[in-house]
């Protein structure tokens, strides 16, 4: 996000994806694909190799599992590597990585053991985040330090036994008490990530502020009075990294521990969460990479029928859609982080995208990895079963991906909104207010006539480019069209918000995957560009169609069958008469 002041204020911030919705291409935010500085680069390769050599030697992410407690040897490891300070900048003891460096690095460990992945993100990702981005410089001194010497592992605070996704109803309260100059927090945090090892916790509170319920953001250290943790939770993946509860019991938290302003910490809580949901996104990249070479190298070398598995139509379709899947979400994770590095960019759609595409591609990705192996895919002494159990958690981490398809919608529509809203208003001042008419009959005769194009694109990805073009069109009309429909009740349509959002990920990781094909032509010529060219062209086959059927289904659906159907069960209870008996 683009912030501004050292209490994190929002400045006025672009967005691609927001853009796109209100019908406005905006192509040069992501054309060309960003590429890092030679500096950039040569520093993120040394700390990729120095990762690799460890790991290869002592990160072993079955014994992890199989053991199923959390890794101390491993972190304390990773502290001497320097691995639990990448993000934080170098005056404070840290390597000082960028976002695009940060997340490739987590793409590596991921690859290697999604629980060590996790311990690392809960810990720069989320759990120290907030003190990076809205912290005072005391704060900052006091506690950056021993973040990146991984002195105090970091944990993030927000999810209650009675509050998930609805982030906005904790029942958690923090009360100024003048007397001590401290405020007491009490309450009960849920399937906290580190929670059992964490030294330090970004906790979200509700308080009073001016005469208003609000909810602020504070920094909570084990060492406080009141402040525990409860038993490890038994998982079905990610057996190493630690889920407790936290428990807070008239904890005194220090006035100088509030983080940030006071009432500001449901944008905390959600700004820092586009930071971390993209690194999970390129996590989970790393998993799905990690598999596709599994899978490769058994059906290379798995014969039946006297020829090698891999030359099986069917099979080959699986590794099609699993390298294509993940060709597409890398390139959204690292478009998405160079939009972030720029910075004055609201990123929070293209963040929640990525993680949706890249967790749902993942899990995709293992199950055909899971049925290539065969019977090898459901033993214990193979790494597919682990890596399918650990990559599950993905789509209900740092907001389901339900939730989040919600929220790629309303705030894709909301400048929409905001627009007809502009419109209506002027045709009551037509005169005065023709500016805003003139404008909007504009963008509705562009659309009646012809689609935006991309600028300078190759002549191997026109066509491509070309539908791109046109159903980023549609999915503004579309959008507009259910917006006019259902007014301010879209909030209520999530068959239409579903339905939009996948629209919405499909075009950007069609986007994605043509701006980093076409600037690899620019940069190395066809010859070179051969393989992003292929990807390209086949992920985008496949994804015009699904955005052109998902398109339809707004208006063209059996939504009112599928309402009655899960009415129908719920009174029931369940399934219902068996057939038989």
């Amino acid at each position: 996000m683009g912030k501004g002041g050292k209490d994190g204020d929002r400045v006025p911030a672009k967005s691609f994806m927001k853009a796109l919705f209100a019908g406005h291409l905006e192509s040069s935010m992501v054309f060309p694909y960003p590429r890092q500085s030679d500096e950039a680069r040569d520093t993120l390769r040394l700390v990729l190799e120095s990762f690799r050599d460890w790991a290869k030697e002592h990160l072993d992410g079955a014994a992890i599992d199989h053991a199923a407690t959390f890794p101390v040897q491993v972190v304390k490891d990773l502290k001497d590597l320097g691995m639990l300070g990448l993000t934080v900048p170098e005056e404070y003891g840290g390597a000082g990585l960028p976002l695009t460096s940060y997340c490739r690095v987590m793409e590596e460990v991921c690859r290697y053991c999604a629980s060590t992945c996790t311990i690392v993100g809960a810990h720069l990702g989320i759990g120290s985040k907030g003190i990076l981005l809205y912290g005072s410089d005391d704060q900052k001194k006091r506690f950056l330090p021993l973040v990146a010497k991984g002195e105090l592992l970091a944990a993030y605070a927000l999810t209650e036994p009675t509050s998930g996704s609805d982030a906005a109803s904790l029942k958690t309260r923090a009360v100024w008490d003048p007397a001590k100059d401290v405020w007491v927090l009490n309450g009960t945090k849920r399937y906290i990530t580190n929670g059992g090892h964490a030294g330090l916790y970004t906790v979200f509170a509700r308080t009073e502020i001016g005469g208003k319920d609000t909810i602020s953001a504070f920094i909570v250290t084990r060492d406080l009075p009141g402040v525990s943790t409860g038993k490890e939770e038994e998982k079905l993946g990610l057996k190493g990294s630690s889920t407790t509860d936290l428990y807070l019991a008239n904890v005194p938290v220090p006035k100088g521990n509030l983080l940030g302003e006071p009432g500001r910490g449901f944008k905390y809580a959600m700004e820092i969460l586009n930071d971390g949901r993209v690194s999970l996104a390129a996590g989970a990249v790393g998993g799905a990479k990690e598999m596709i070479d599994r899978a490769v190298e058994f059906a290379r070398q798995r014969r039946q029928f006297d020829r090698p598995i891999a030359e099986f139509e069917m099979i080959r379709a699986k590794i099609a859609e699993m390298v294509t899947g993940t060709y597409a979400a890398e390139s959204m994770v690292y478009l998405t982080t160079g939009l972030a590095e720029r910075g004055g960019i609201d990123y929070s759609i293209e963040s929640a995208l990525s993680k949706i595409f890249s967790s749902e591609n993942a899990w995709r990705v293992v199950n055909h990895a899971v049925q290539i192996a065969g019977g090898n895919g459901f033993i214990r002494e193979y790494p597919y079963e682990r890596y399918l159990r650990d990559c599950r958690i993905n789509m209900i981490f740092e907001g389901t991906n339900e939730i989040l398809r919600v929220f790629v919608a309303l705030a894709g529509v909301q400048n929409l909104g905001e627009e007809l809203k502009k419109v209506g208003q002027a045709l009551k001042d037509p005169i005065s207010q023709i500016g805003v008419l003139s404008e909007f009959a504009v963008k509705k005769i562009r659309q009646a006539i012809t689609d935006e194009q991309f600028p300078d694109i190759r002549p191997p990805l026109q066509k491509t480019a070309a539908r791109a073009a046109h159903y980023a069109e549609a999915l503004s009309v579309t959008a507009e069209k259910a917006l006019r429909q259902h007014g301010k009740g879209i909030i209520e349509r999530e068959y239409v918000q579903e339905r939009l959002s996948e629209a919405a990920g499909d075009l950007y990781a069609l986007i994605a995957c043509l701006s980093r094909a076409n600037t690899r032509i620019a940069q190395a010529g066809e010859a070179s560009a051969r393989r992003d060219i292929l990807m390209t062209r086949t992920f985008g086959n496949a994804a015009w169609r699904r955005i052109r059927r998902l398109l339809y289904q707004v208006e063209n659906n059996q939504d009112a069958n599928v309402t009655r159907v899960s009415d129908l069960t719920c009174e029931m209870g369940g399934y219902g008469e068996d057939l038989i008996g």
